[in-house]
């Protein structure tokens, strides 16, 4: 036999007794691994403040790693029935890197609370915070306003607090606040006006009567839906109808008659831009009206939005 072929059997037995060994001990490795069942998570982060110094700057660039290593984890755990321990750590350090970081606040209560079949309530509470603390960073966000109002308002009270119906109660009454800011900003997103609507009936119901008013003025203010506009006015008739509130009626009706007025003179002047718009940009000046007039009384020689609503309901409700 030639050394070449001595060295390619020698080589051949040396990879085949490889082979063999690797095979006998994951045998019984895999018989093992089949008996280990993954019950606890371990965390591999420091705190969130050490996190941040760790990311050496990177830490929009970090916190989008971690997060994707959540939504990864979060599927894996739910696949294996198991709970995430992880997840509320995870989230402080996120939330510590990149706080304006949307996309986290829009997800919060849906991956917390979707853990097991029982939801300790001091998790809900860290739902709540989070959410909380989105609207802190992002106070003109109307979509987490609504995600929180939501939770704080409806999916909370009737999922996870129906053994404390007191603080239940008092949830459904802050969300509904929470809603009412979700209307207000929500301009031209009229799908968030419509979902936010629901917090104004929470107010009527827990007879905040005012609040429900403030509530469904400033959504009726702030959209352009007149399909919206239509629903709010059908609602507050029929509060005011029910409780016999004719005061509730005629106050709104004094409201609805000052923001036609308000309409009318926008689309007069500037028919081609949106309410909000308007808003910003202040009652249109008429020189050839009242130039040389201090302190002339009529609506239409108001500078301000509020002085010349104040003007209108002097000039037409004495």
């Amino acid at each position: 036999m030639s050394r070449r072929n001595r060295e390619l059997l020698g080589t051949f037995l040396l990879v085949f007794a490889a082979v063999m060994a690797v095979s006998t001990v994951r045998r019984h490795l895999f018989a093992t691994h089949k008996l280990v069942k993954e019950k606890q998570d371990v965390y591999f982060l420091p705190a969130p403040k050490q996190v941040v110094i760790l990311s050496l700057g990177y830490k929009a660039a970090v916190a989008d790693i971690l997060w994707a290593h959540v939504m990864v984890s979060q599927g894996l755990h739910s696949f294996q029935n198991r709970r995430f321990d992880n997840l509320l750590l995870l989230y402080d350090a996120i939330n510590e890197l990149d706080p304006t970081w949307r996309s986290p606040y829009l997800f919060a209560d849906a991956l917390i609370t979707f853990q097991s079949a029982v939801t300790p309530y001091e998790e809900v509470v860290r739902a709540r915070e989070i959410l909380e603390l989105g609207v802190k960073h992002l106070p003109y966000d109307a979509e987490i306003w609504l995600n929180l109002g939501q939770f704080v308002a409806f999916v909370a009270p009737s999922s996870y607090l129906f053994d404390q119906p007191e603080v239940a109660a008092r949830w459904r009454t802050e969300g509904a606040r929470y809603l009412a800011t979700a209307a207000e900003l929500s301009g031209d997103s009229s799908h968030i006006g419509w979902q936010a609507l629901g917090g104004a009936n929470v107010l009527a119901r827990a007879g905040e009567l005012d609040a429900a008013m403030r509530f469904w003025q400033r959504a009726y203010a702030v959209t352009d839906d007149e399909e919206l506009r239509a629903d709010i006015r059908q609602k507050i008739e029929g509060y005011a109808a029910e409780l016999h509130q004719e005061k509730l009626a005629k106050r709104f009706e004094a409201y609805r008659e000052r923001d036609d007025a308000f309409k009318q003179l926008v689309v007069g002047e500037l028919p081609f831009i949106r309410r909000n718009a308007a808003l910003a940009l202040g009652p249109p000046p008429q020189p050839h009206r009242c130039a040389g007039l201090p302190g002339d009384p009529r609506p239409e020689c108001a500078t301000t939005w509020y002085d010349w609503a104040l003007r209108y309901q002097r000039a037409h409700r004495p």
